[in-house]
């Protein structure tokens, strides 16, 4: 503001003042309410919270609860990409393994094969199939003596069962 309305604005109120003064009572008591309402709203500092402050504390609380709320669930999500990321790759290991699994035991199988093992026998070490197979049956057995041999009754009794052995 400068001087000039300074002027201007004092020069109202007296103005105003005067044609107050000049004014009937009624109408001057109605001017003084009006004044004292006045004086009473801005006649000083306030005491106490502003009325909005509550409302700007829950507006910030419930803001950095959603921002929290966010990040958190982004966070939790990342975490399960993770481990979704980790669980493809033990399964994809775990299937490379079951396949490796499966050809050892099929190369066992094929290097434990009869056919394999007669021909390695006759082409590495030489052996040879025997022209005739001659099957010895065992003894029967009698009806009042054990059926196996035992040594309780010494050498005496076991050797001729030997005997054919080198």
């Amino acid at each position: 503001m400068t001087v000039l309305s300074r002027r201007t604005t004092a020069q109202s109120k007296a103005q105003s003042r005067a044609q107050s003064e000049a004014a009937p009572p009624s109408r001057r008591r109605r001017h003084q309410k009006a004044m004292a309402a006045k004086r009473r709203v801005h006649a000083g500092p306030r005491r106490g919270p502003a009325p909005d402050r509550p409302l700007r504390l829950a507006l910030w609380t419930t803001a950095v609860l959603t921002v929290g709320t966010i990040f958190g669930a982004a966070a939790f999500h990342v975490l399960l990409v993770q481990s979704q990321f980790r669980l493809d790759r033990l399964n994809h290991e775990a299937a490379e393994q079951q396949q490796r699994y499966e050809n050892l035991r099929l190369e066992v199988a094929r290097l434990s094969a009869p056919e394999r093992i007669v021909a390695a026998a006759q082409e590495r070490l030489g052996m040879v199939a025997p022209p005739d197979v001659s099957y010895l049956m065992a003894p029967a057995p009698t009806p009042g003596g054990p059926a196996v041999p035992s040594l309780a009754g010494g050498w005496s009794e076991v050797k001729p069962y030997l005997a054919a052995r080198p």
